[in-house]
């Protein structure tokens, strides 16, 4: 019988949380107004050297565009983890009681 591997939420949501970091670092170092070709030097049959194009401008901002949106998912995961873990910690009698209810003033 196979068993379900155990979610460790917290952990993941680390993970994710870096990654989000790492995702926003890309995207602010490379802004859509300093875009530029990359060109690189390919050797010939011949043995000399040509120059060629490694990513366009376009192909870059596309990349870019889909980093901006994979951010924006992820984000929206994390946010959704957050929640759903704070339910349970709440659930779990870990989060913060009203004045109010609280028993004898404590």
């Amino acid at each position: 019988m196979v068993k379900k591997k155990e979610l460790f939420i917290e952990y993941e949501l680390e993970f994710l949380e870096t990654k989000l970091l790492e995702l926003k670092d890309y995207i602010e170092a490379n802004p859509f107004n300093k875009l530029a070709d990359r060109m690189a030097y390919k050797e010939t049959k011949a043995g000399g050297v040509i120059p060629i194009v490694v990513a366009n401008k376009e192909a870059q901002r596309k990349d870019l565009t889909q980093a901006l949106k994979d951010y924006a998912e992820i984000l929206k995961t994390v946010d959704s983890m957050r929640a759903s873990e704070q339910a349970k910690k709440e659930a779990r009698g870990q989060g913060d009681v009203p004045e109010r209810m609280r028993l004898n003033g404590n």
